[in-house]
């Protein structure tokens, strides 16, 4: 299970754009199918910047076809179907202390399924 933690760097939204782009970049190199990104959830627990802005680049990525899909943590549970065929993907994943816990400040990526 490869992890990115966008958040450590404390980047602007483009910031962290850049470094969600050279993280799927590098782990699609290394044939890797699925990873998750930590970006917090904002200092205001209601939704941050940072989260709010990589969910949307996100969205583009998903829409040009450049990723499969993405999970939100808060959906990031056994009762989601589209976590269902990561787990499927990727077995390291069924250990991820946030899967079942809705934690809004990791993302979970789908490079191809």
């Amino acid at each position: 299970m490869e992890i990115a933690n966008i958040e450590k760097y404390m980047p602007t939204v483009y910031q962290a754009e850049i470094l969600v782009r050279n993280n799927l970049e590098m782990y699609r190199a290394q044939g890797l199918k699925v990873f998750k990104i930590i970006h917090g959830y904002g200092s205001t627990g209601k939704g941050g910047a940072l989260r709010t802005g990589i969910r949307n680049y996100l969205d583009q990525l998903k829409g040009a076809k450049i990723i499969a899909d993405y999970i939100p943590g808060e959906n990031w549970s056994a009762f989601d179907e589209t976590t269902r065929k990561v787990l499927d993907l990727d077995n390291d994943f069924r250990k991820d202390p946030d899967l079942g816990v809705m934690n809004s400040g990791v993302t979970i990526i789908v490079i191809s399924f």
